[in-house]
């Protein structure tokens, strides 16, 4: 399966304080998943913090919004959901969803997974 964009739609109980202890392995996972490790510990740490102190009180954060193969976007919409974007389809989108999916299942964060769900992503091939 190719997909641009993965999306990780939490369940209506699911409040973004729920994520932050979770946090620090999701985004470890996702950098590593989709192969955006640096040799700059203290940059994914200064990003990590900032999206953790939002989680700490209840608002979405940011995500990783920086040029790389993949992005993890927490949209500025009214639902509570995150995704994975890639300038192309891919099957790696798929890949790494999944196992973002499967470590927010292990710990019982409610949540549904739809792919190219963007607007953009709508109808191209």
């Amino acid at each position: 399966m190719r997909a641009r964009s993965g999306h990780i739609l939490f369940g209506p109980k699911v409040r973004f304080r729920d994520l932050e202890p979770l946090f620090r392995d999701l985004f470890a996972l996702f950098l590593e998943e989709s192969e955006q490790t640096r040799d700059d510990p203290e940059f994914f740490e200064i990003i990590l913090e900032e999206n953790l102190r939002d989680l700490r009180n209840d608002r979405k954060p940011e995500g990783f919004n920086r040029d790389g193969m993949m992005r993890l976007i927490f949209p500025l919409s009214e639902r509570k959901e995150f995704y994975l974007y890639a300038s192309s389809r891919s099957v790696e989108v798929p890949r790494v969803t999944q196992a973002l999916s499967q470590l927010l299942q292990q710990n019982k964060i409610p949540h549904e997974v739809e792919w190219d769900g963007l607007l953009h992503d709508a109808g191209k091939p």
